[in-house]
């Protein structure tokens, strides 16, 4: 009989230290939930700013790898609206990534797109000079 009441006591302790632990539980979620609800506006503007870059950045490449894709016969008789476009592309996502803290994730897609497009323009000027020279002659 003593075993048996010491079971039964011990599942009246275990009950109400459940009960007491699942009071100290709800006592501390609810204002951690009221925090996260506070806190996720302002994670998701950060979000949408990234999304905002991210579209920018790859507007940018996508508009660098079709020029530099280009005829180059092509690209020599467009280049002034084409360095244009290129300028106009450039400073939007400029102004875009100005808006953003960090912007370390995009760096790499910009600089090497840059690098491909000064590369193709110095290709492109090279050629206009070499015609220019055959023309002279």
């Amino acid at each position: 009989m003593t075993s048996l009441k010491m079971i039964y006591d011990k599942y009246q302790y275990d009950s109400l230290m459940d009960s007491n632990y699942n009071a100290t539980i709800m006592k501390y979620s609810i204002p951690l939930f009221g925090l996260s609800l506070i806190t996720i506006p302002f994670t998701s503007c950060t979000s949408e700013q990234e999304k905002t870059v991210q579209a920018a950045t790859d507007n940018y490449v996508r508009f660098v790898d079709s020029v530099v894709n280009l005829n180059t016969d092509s690209a020599q008789a467009n280049w002034n609206r084409i360095d244009k476009d290129f300028e106009k592309k450039s400073t939007q996502l400029n102004i875009e990534i100005d808006k953003l803290e960090e912007n370390h994730d995009f760096d790499a897609k910009i600089d090497s797109a840059t690098v491909k497009y000064e590369a193709f323009k110095i290709s492109i000027i090279l050629q206009k000079l070499k015609l220019q020279i055959k023309k002279k002659k």
